[in-house]
């Protein structure tokens, strides 16, 4: 496959910029320029991780640059779970664990598997979904051109007065789907600025008090593990499903960095099929 300058460039930056943490094995897959389209199958990276984790900042670091290199076609969740989330005494006093992610962390087994950990699309070999960060880019460039069998269009409202969020969910079936199908709505936040530790120091000092936490889980809109979307042999091609949620944002969540992300996975293997994400604002 060609691949364009720009996409040569990017590829070329990108591996001096991780200096050797994350290799993407060949064939590389064009990059720059190709926009995420209706048929687009984004994919979903979940990053693991805590603010006394020394090397979370190094392994959120690489998911960012992938999330640029794929040009929107990858969506990022930083999820606090483990050992290495939880409060400790000042400045590591934060919580930004929820019921969601803690369920998450022990049934996929990834804090278990030693942070910082993720997973790609809730893929999972032989029963294992966790992958080190050294593996992220390999794993989407694995899956990146393929083609979607379902869409997922998300419509926001929000009254900054009450802080009411409303989430609409579209959904429409472009091949048919065997299986039965979830779907699962989540808040996350931006840009939270906290303490971290770390031992890159390309990053910054061991104990980074300004650390800006990017891409936070907060909650899920419909529980840890989403709702039914369609039962086995229902999402045939053409048909349509539309779910709505409604909550309040918590007060201390900053409006302006929230975003709903939701996805749609299999019921069966769980993994993530379509992904999408919308700034509420």
């Amino acid at each position: 496959m060609k691949k364009s300058v720009l996409g040569l460039l990017f590829l070329i930056l990108l591996g001096f910029a991780f200096q050797a943490c994350d290799k993407i094995e060949p064939p590389y897959k064009e990059v720059g320029g190709g926009q995420a389209t209706d048929d687009t199958r984004k994919v979903l990276l979940e990053d693991y991780t805590g603010h006394t984790c020394v090397n979370c900042p190094a392994a959120a670091k690489v998911g960012h640059q992938l999330v640029e290199l794929f040009s929107g076609k990858v969506i990022m969740i930083g999820i606090h779970a483990g050992y290495f989330a939880d409060p400790k005494p000042a400045p590591f006093n934060n919580d930004y664990r929820t019921e969601a992610g803690n369920a998450w962390d022990v049934f996929f087994g990834m804090s278990a598997a030693g942070n910082p950990i993720g997973m790609v699309n809730r893929k999972s070999s032989q029963g294992v979904y966790a992958i080190t960060n050294g593996n992220w880019g390999t794993e989407i460039n694995a899956v990146i051109e393929a083609k979607a069998s379902i869409t997922l269009d998300i419509a926001t409202e929000y009254n900054s007065s009450s802080r009411s969020l409303k989430a609409t969910l579209t959904s429409k079936v472009l091949q048919d789907i065997t299986t039965a199908l979830k779907l699962q709505v989540l808040i996350v936040e931006d840009s939270i600025v906290s303490a971290q530790r770390n031992n890159d120091a390309s990053i910054g000092s061991p104990t980074i008090l300004d650390y800006v936490h990017r891409h936070v889980l907060r909650g899920s809109m419909n529980g840890s593990w989403g709702d039914d979307l369609a039962a086995a042999g229902q999402a045939l091609a053409g048909a349509t499903f539309e779910k709505s949620y409604t909550q309040t944002l918590n007060s201390s969540l900053n409006e302006k960095h929230v975003t709903v992300v939701a996805f749609v996975y299999d019921a069966t293997t769980y993994e993530v099929i379509q992904v999408e994400e919308k700034h509420i604002q």
